[in-house]
């Protein structure tokens, strides 16, 4: 989010050049596609069950030795 503020920001100074905005708000909008294709295939993996178990079991562990 703070990417699209800076680029909202800048917007309006790039009157000469608008090609700026447009290539900040790409790079945004790749960072945002990146971000969520990555948080989807880690909430949507088959192994997060199995995941979530071991780290269950591996804090049960630190309280242990805490």
């Amino acid at each position: 989010m703070t990417w699209f503020t800076v680029t909202a920001i800048n917007a309006p100074g790039q009157r000469d050049d608008p090609g700026i905005t447009g290539i900040m708000a790409g790079i945004g909008l790749a960072i945002l596609a990146s971000h969520s294709s990555c948080w989807c295939c880690g909430r949507c993996s088959p192994t997060r069950p199995a995941h979530d178990v071991e780290a269950v079991r591996m804090q049960a562990e630190l309280n242990e030795v805490i």
